[in-house]
């Protein structure tokens, strides 16, 4: 995976995206860590953990990613990056087209 993640040669690529939904967990295993270390060596980015909720009660959800992330980041779980990790918060894409529990659709 490193030496597929060392070609990328485009000066826009700056930011790792990892998408989160309600029913995922904040990655707290050293495997997922070490490749993001090894990823970092290779090319440094910015990592963001982008959590996609569907409802305004998922919403509530951010507060446990954020808290993960500041936590991991106290432990020096990030140490390898140049600045911490950043958390946003999106609603689905999908939601704007009724969803799935949508009583219209």
């Amino acid at each position: 995976m490193t030496e597929l993640f060392s070609t990328i040669t485009s000066p826009a690529f700056s930011e790792l995206i990892i998408v989160l939904t309600e029913h995922s967990y904040f990655p707290q295993n050293t495997a997922f860590f070490n490749a993001l270390r090894t990823m970092n060596e290779a090319r440094p980015f910015k990592l963001v953990f982008s959590l996609e909720v569907w409802d305004s009660p998922y919403r509530e959800m951010r507060w446990w990613l954020i808290e993960a992330v500041e936590l991991a980041i106290t432990e020096g779980t990030f140490d390898f990056l140049d600045s911490p990790p950043v958390v946003r918060i999106a609603q689905s894409r999908h939601y704007e087209f009724g969803g799935l529990f949508d009583d219209n659709y």
